[in-house]
């Protein structure tokens, strides 16, 4: 499962507040914020109005928060063994949050932070972004890139999607570039952000930034979270400041993202934002992922719950059979090494047989593996490899080849650790 989180413009008055009242995680979370910032983001989220909501200061740590609230909710009742992530601008952060990277409590105070060093840079009012859709990113590149030359700063600040790209700068650059645009065929709408985020404008927000990013404490990641610099993962917790740093300055490379998390490969994308704002995006690159939302006008969390449950329990039915299969042709296809009968019999022959046993009851039965299970059949399948006598380093790796291969990438040290 790849895990995304949003960035600023989804937030909505009454966001979370269903989930505060069913989930114990959520009422924690909410307080923790509240302590992290000395003022009630609950309250605002549950009762703001739209216009305190915009505010950067108090819309990114109040999306921030219901983020996590969201993924921790669905981690908590939902068994995903390797969630991979990622997220577009201030979603970044909390993707680094859901990681183990940064602490809950220092990610609020980051991006309380971070959306005031974002505002100071450029007062209210003098910026604009707006969303470009129709057009390719190399035409309203050239765009940007001639009003620019006379008008001030406007660039592009997100490569969202194919034909979507939102531009950024000073107001009256944005807005003539706006009219070009409609001019040749775009669809332009404005962002209901309050600063030009993504932008050279941004400069006077980094040092600050990177200050306070020096001060906090970071982990080595626990899971892999995709950068809106790079369009790649993070190498490790060294990356974060550089990264982030950047990220103020330089274009959201969403498209990058995106492809980098389907190359994984993953087999469906959960939005845990307030709002759904990124699924779309990920509907429109790749049309047949499954993709679920936490909070939509057409799903509930309880609905993403159930969908999630069911597409695990098909993906584990799957990748049950896989593994069976996967094992059987690697035993089939290693060439034996071992001139014995009587150990060929006993250590290649008779496992052999053991599998193929427990494809038919897996495939009779509908049910997957176990952990227990899987373990078993990857010890048949190194018995097997070591009675064809093959060299251990060949052996270590046909073993991963049989979990990569099954559906299963990743959990191959977890499983077994065939140094034993």
């Amino acid at each position: 499962m790849a895990f995304i989180f949003p960035g600023q413009g989804s937030q909505y008055a009454g966001m979370g507040q269903a989930w505060h009242s069913a989930y114990p995680i959520a009422r924690e979370l909410f307080e923790l914020a509240n302590d992290a910032l000395g003022f009630d983001l609950r309250k605002m989220c549950f009762e703001g109005n739209s216009q305190e909501l915009r505010k950067t200061e108090i819309a990114q740590p109040a999306i921030l928060t219901v983020s996590l609230i969201a993924y921790r909710i669905i981690l908590q009742e939902v068994e995903i063994q390797q969630p991979v992530l990622a997220g577009h601008s201030l979603g970044e952060i909390s993707a680094l949050c859901a990681a183990g990277a940064i602490s809950f409590s220092d990610a609020v105070r980051l991006v309380h932070a971070r959306g005031r060093f974002m505002q100071e840079a450029v007062p209210e009012g003098r910026g604009l972004m707006y969303a470009v859709v129709g057009l390719s990113s190399d035409q309203v590149n050239e765009i940007c890139r001639k009003i620019s030359l006379n008008k001030g700063t406007v660039v592009p600040s997100n490569y969202n999607a194919g034909n979507q790209t939102v531009i950024s700068g000073i107001r009256g650059a944005v807005e003539e570039a706006a009219v070009s645009l409609k001019q040749a065929g775009a669809q332009v709408i404005p962002l209901k952000v309050s600063a030009p985020f993504h932008s050279p404008l941004m400069e006077p927000a980094i040092a600050p930034f990177r200050e306070l990013l020096g001060g906090l404490t970071l982990h080595p990641l626990q899971h892999p979270v995709v950068s809106n610099v790079t369009g790649d993962f993070y190498s490790s917790e060294q990356d974060i400041i550089p990264l982030l740093s950047d990220q103020l300055i330089k274009p959201v490379l969403w498209t990058a993202c995106l492809n980098r998390l389907a190359a994984m490969p993953v087999e469906a994308f959960v939005d845990t934002g307030p709002r759904e704002a990124l699924g779309p995006l990920v509907k429109e690159a790749f049309p047949e992922m499954k993709v679920y939302a936490a909070d939509s006008i057409q799903s509930t969390m309880q609905g993403c719950l159930d969908s999630l449950r069911s597409e695990l329990e098909r993906s584990r039915q799957r990748s049950t059979g896989n593994l069976l299969n996967k094992c059987l042709s690697i035993a089939v296809c290693t060439r034996n090494h071992n001139s014995n009968a009587d150990e060929y019999q006993q250590h290649v022959i008779e496992p052999y047989k053991i599998i193929q046993r427990m494809r038919e009851e897996a495939a009779h039965s509908g049910k997957e593996l176990t952990v227990e299970k899987t373990k078993h059949v990857l010890h048949l399948l190194e018995t097997i490899l070591k009675g064809k006598k093959l060299p251990s380093d060949e052996l270590n790796l046909r073993l991963e080849q049989a979990m990569n291969e099954a559906g299963m990438p990743g959990l191959f040290q977890g499983i077994v650790d065939v140094t034993q």
